[in-house]
């Protein structure tokens, strides 16, 4: 009896100092162990199914809120020109459209609604979230300006632009019918099959050239619009736009993306490429272009310190030169087979 009292007592303290996802503050800096925790108790959220909802930029409300909310649509929409390094106001540097990844569905203009292309719909649910390459909880707004390569400074938290934003965010999930603490079917990434065998570069070279040059060029350079430089951004957006050491430079990431969404038309339900042209294609474009490293900044951790104090949360796939000092250990790491690819912590 006195044991079973004593395990009764055990389990019950385990129980009581177990702390829960909402438990966390933004700032506050978490150990690898407490990582793992943390994405253990994420999981267990009820999924909800992809809404089977139809709706478009007309279906936003009139009035001050919807004026709000259609600016915030706008600077997704068209980034680089509202908010990039050529616009008026200066707020980022990426020279990319947010809609560019974050896709509508069908021309619906409304950004962050196509489902498994990194959708809009659920993230108020996701955040505030452990970033695992800072271990430290962040906020909506620290991922926005993390996504902008911006800063506090010049994109705070109480600016128009990130008032309309955050206005978008919740009336997609509101109009979407998406409850509260769910994890949404659709929200990351499509699944893949793998191929049992390293990435090849070589082939998607090859492959790079027959989808992809129409729109982005030989070297990956996009199409830019006229009068570029006065603000006018990207027809077709620059491959160049994310750094060695991004989400989109781990090559089963990318694969992934491309898989629901490129070429131009292509969805999950009805993709275009195999799942060895999107892996193939991927290698060659973090590979054949040059890319500026990440480097550590108010919202980023650099190729050298990203992941360092979560070995057990890093994806398997995540390559730094400053990280993986031998060049075997290199290009396994970045060019696979991996166990797990279709895997990324929290998604």
């Amino acid at each position: 009896m006195k044991k079973h009292f004593l395990l009764l007592g055990l389990c019950l303290s385990l129980s009581l100092s177990a702390k829960s996802v909402s438990d966390y503050k933004v700032g506050e800096e978490l150990s690898d162990k407490e990582g793992v925790e943390y994405f253990k108790e994420l999981s267990k959220r009820p999924v909800q199914e992809w809404p089977n909802k139809n709706l478009s930029i007309n279906d936003v409300p009139k009035g001050k809120q919807g004026d709000l909310i259609r600016y915030g649509i706008e600077l997704l929409s068209k980034t680089e020109s509202t908010l990039g390094p050529y616009s008026k106001l200066k707020k980022t540097s990426n020279e990319v459209n947010c809609i560019s990844c974050h896709m509508d569905n069908d021309g619906n203009g409304l950004p962050g609604t196509k489902k498994y292309v990194i959708p809009f719909l659920n993230v108020l649910n996701n955040y505030p979230k452990l970033d695992i390459e800072t271990m430290k909880i962040i906020s909506v707004e620290d991922r926005i300006r993390g996504m902008g390569g911006t800063d506090s400074h010049r994109f705070p938290n109480d600016s128009k632009e990130m008032k309309a934003i955050l206005a978008y965010f919740k009336w997609l999930k509101e109009a979407y019918g998406i409850k509260d603490g769910v994890k949404l079917e659709g929200d990351f990434f499509a699944k893949m099959n793998f191929p049992n065998r390293p990435a090849d570069p070589v082939r998607g070279k090859k492959l790079f050239e027959e989808n992809c040059v129409a729109c982005h060029g030989e070297r990956g350079l996009g199409v830019k619009n006229d009068n570029y430089e006065q603000g006018s951004g990207h027809l077709y957006p620059s491959l160049l736009i994310y750094p060695d050491g991004g989400h989109m430079a781990m090559i089963p990431f990318l694969a992934r993306f491309l898989k629901s969404a490129m070429p131009f038309g292509a969805s999950a339900d009805n993709p275009i490429l195999s799942d060895e042209d999107a892996l193939d294609i991927a290698a060659y474009v973090n590979t054949g272009f040059v890319r500026m490293p990440i480097t550590t900044t108010e919202n980023r951790a650099g190729l050298d310190t990203a992941y360092s104090k979560s070995p057990s949360l890093k994806p398997e796939y995540f390559a730094s030169p400053q990280q993986n000092l031998d060049p075997k250990e290199y290009i396994k790491v970045k060019y696979g087979p991996w166990k797990n690819p279709n895997h990324f912590p929290g998604e």
